[in-house]
């Protein structure tokens, strides 16, 4: 029965890209006429729930931490500062996920020759999809911004965790799979995905001095180019007040500028909303104001996730979060280098986007523990599923 259910849930994550992805890419006008950012987070519930068991071991502190966190900072919320319940969600998001997430370690639920195939449909669908949006320019948003599932900051991190988890796998074709990859990041139009790419280039080919190293750092200059011309082309030409970025963390700073020490290391209470300057200086960002329609803007709006982290949660809540990756990866049978790299792509989407908090990490993080390991590689505390 638990073989089952393991296959059922392998099965949902796979043909639930697969399809929703086949969507995306007949979506000419929009990333994905479906509502894809909620559908993977139910996938991701859906699937944790067929393999559903008691922690292991290893991460069952993660586990009882997150969910005494989440639960003891939404008590204080309705006590101290009521708010909306989907501003909270958005606020704790990364911490919703760690308890799903620890039902996948170690579960060796997901085969690599299907995790595989499923890999190169995706970067044939991203490039196809990523192609004709710009070369059509159907609409202003595809047209320099396309995206499969949807924006692409979020969905093309995911891709590039999943290329460096099976790199392996590809063989000797990696390399061409790579360039198909570059291409695709070429397209986006993506500042923080070009820095990961930089971080996943390292992963790939420059973990060790061989004379090949010497090609690679060629490679990795062209790269560099690439993302010096993607940031040139983004910033408007008004210098660095013209960089989104930049005026978040401005906002930032004066948001903490009077904080004590104490504050830095466990964050503001829950739901504290930014001053009234701060959402009036961000009001080009509506959209992300609070959903309760009264004005109100919270953490969410400053982009970068490691000012929303620390603002939210403190410095100890994003070391709980780095802290739970890494060790789950290394319990997993990842070496250090693997631990780094795939640390590094997501901390360098941390800088810009959601990063722990979006369900495509999440998802990527999924995979990544639930995938059986190489029979050599298999860790001490897992154990392979007998059939395929």
């Amino acid at each position: 029965m638990r073989t089952l259910r393991a296959r059922l849930s392998a099965r949902v994550f796979f043909y639930s890209f697969l399809l929703i992805g086949l969507v995306g890419l007949f979506s000419p006008l929009s990333y994905n006429v479906l509502p894809a950012n909620a559908m993977f987070e139910c996938v991701l519930l859906l699937c944790a729930a067929l393999i559903v068991k008691i922690p292991k071991r290893s991460v069952i502190a993660f586990f009882i931490g997150s969910v005494l966190y989440v639960g003891i900072s939404y008590v204080l919320m309705l006590l101290f500062q009521p708010a909306h319940i989907l501003d909270f969600a958005q606020a704790y998001k990364a911490f919703f996920y760690i308890a799903p997430l620890c039902l996948f370690f170690g579960a060796n639920v997901f085969s690599r020759s299907s995790a595989v195939k499923l890999l190169k449909w995706l970067l044939v669908m991203f490039l196809a999809k990523y192609a004709y949006s710009i070369s059509l320019d159907l609409t202003p948003r595809m047209g320099s911004r396309p995206g499969l599932y949807v924006e692409n900051n979020f969905e093309l991190i995911f891709l590039m965790l999943m290329f460096y988890i099976l790199r392996n796998d590809l063989g000797r074709r990696m390399v061409l799979w790579f360039a198909v990859l570059v291409a695709i990041i070429g397209l986006s139009g993506s500042r923080s995905s070009v820095l990961a790419l930089l971080v996943l280039f390292y992963g790939l080919f420059l973990n060790r001095l061989t004379l090949r190293t010497f090609f690679y750092m060629a490679g990795l200059l062209a790269l560099g180019g690439v993302a010096v011309a993607i940031f040139v082309l983004r910033s408007d030409g008004g210098g660095i007040q013209s960089i989104d970025r930049y005026n978040f963390m401005m906002v930032f700073l004066g948001e903490v500028a009077h904080w004590p020490a104490w504050k830095f290391l466990l964050g503001s209470m829950p739901l504290t909303p930014l001053s009234s300057y701060s959402c009036q200086s961000l009001s080009y960002y509506e959209d992300l104001f609070s959903f309760s329609g009264d004005g109100h803007c919270y953490s969410v709006i400053l982009h970068s996730y490691f000012l929303r982290a620390v603002f939210d949660h403190g410095i100890l809540g994003l070391l709980f979060l780095l802290t739970f990756m890494v060790m789950a990866l290394k319990k997993s049978g990842y070496s250090r280098i693997e631990v780094v790299v795939v640390l590094g792509i997501v901390c360098s989407s941390a800088l810009s986007v959601s990063a722990m908090n979006s369900v495509f990490v999440s998802l990527a993080l999924a995979l990544a523990m639930g995938l059986r390991r190489p029979m050599e590689a298999q860790p001490h505390d897992t154990q392979p599923l007998q059939t395929q």
